[in-house]
């Protein structure tokens, strides 16, 4: 199978993390998938902690979503544990749309009562954390959020030449949120969670908590729903309510009315 892979900033800078990525995916992915990077026009992946920035790129993101489908993809993913542009581009596409967050969260569900979740320092992108667990419904099962205490300027440079620095601070917050209630946890973040699977954090092993980078899972995720579409014949999508499709000619015709946006 042909997947998208799809980034929420410019290709240009991203070199060295595109490669770490897909030293994650070689690993977990099946003998014939085939994995092919596309990026959104964001030059600073920083910037997508920021409510603004991130909610125009999520349509940047959409629209490569739609492209993929456009263009002969098995399946598509975004690589951000935002999941960005998701349930939009769900209505463009004929192929799977993962995003990796809720396909995480609901995956550690399958691990015990309650999933914790780690993700960065950054205050706007913590609360952004909070805002997707409501949206995906599941307060009831997550038992908290902590942030590392490593800015994320240092994370995301020294982390990557060091990545078992901060994953070892992931671990440490990971440990507590287990102590204080959860059976699993989630990395909410696409960054963290590259480096957490470099290092080959996948477990608190004292104590045989799960430790679930968002990245891994929402690989296999779409692999799942490819085959079970190919073999099982169940839709891509659900084209009840806000997955009903939007046929080409209206994205068009949308699309005219608000450039030079696009």
């Amino acid at each position: 199978m042909k997947l998208c892979v799809i980034h929420i900033n410019s290709e240009k800078g991203s070199e060295l993390y595109t490669q770490m990525i897909d030293g994650v995916f070689d690993k977990i992915k099946n003998p014939d998938t085939e994995i092919v990077h596309r990026y959104a026009r964001l030059r600073r992946a920083a910037d997508t902690t920021y409510a603004y920035p991130y909610f125009i790129n999520s349509l940047d993101v959409a629209h490569r979503f739609a492209e993929a489908s456009e263009d002969g993809f098995d399946g598509s993913m975004v690589a951000c544990s935002g999941d960005p542009g998701v349930v939009q581009a769900r209505s463009l596409s004929q192929i799977p749309v993962v995003g990796p967050m809720a396909a995480s969260m609901h995956w550690a569900c399958e691990y015990g009562l309650k999933f914790g979740i780690v993700t960065t320092a950054d205050r706007p992108w913590f609360e952004a954390v909070n805002t997707i667990v409501t949206a995906n419904g599941l307060w009831g099962r997550c038992s908290g959020i902590r942030s590392i205490e490593i800015p994320s300027k240092q994370a995301f440079t020294q982390g990557f030449v060091e990545p078992a620095l901060v994953a070892a601070e992931i671990e440490r917050q990971s440990r507590k949120l287990v102590e204080e209630g959860a059976n699993a946890v989630v990395i909410a973040s696409a960054g963290l969670s590259c480096i957490a699977a470099v290092a080959g954090l996948t477990q608190i092993s004292d104590m045989g908590a799960p430790i679930f980078d968002v990245l891994s899972i929402g690989l296999k995720t779409l692999e799942m729903r490819v085959e079970l579409t190919r073999k099982a014949g169940f839709p891509a999508t659900s084209r009840v309510g806000m997955g009903e499709y939007f046929e080409p000619a209206d994205t068009a015709r949308v699309k005219s009315q608000f450039n030079p946006l696009f």
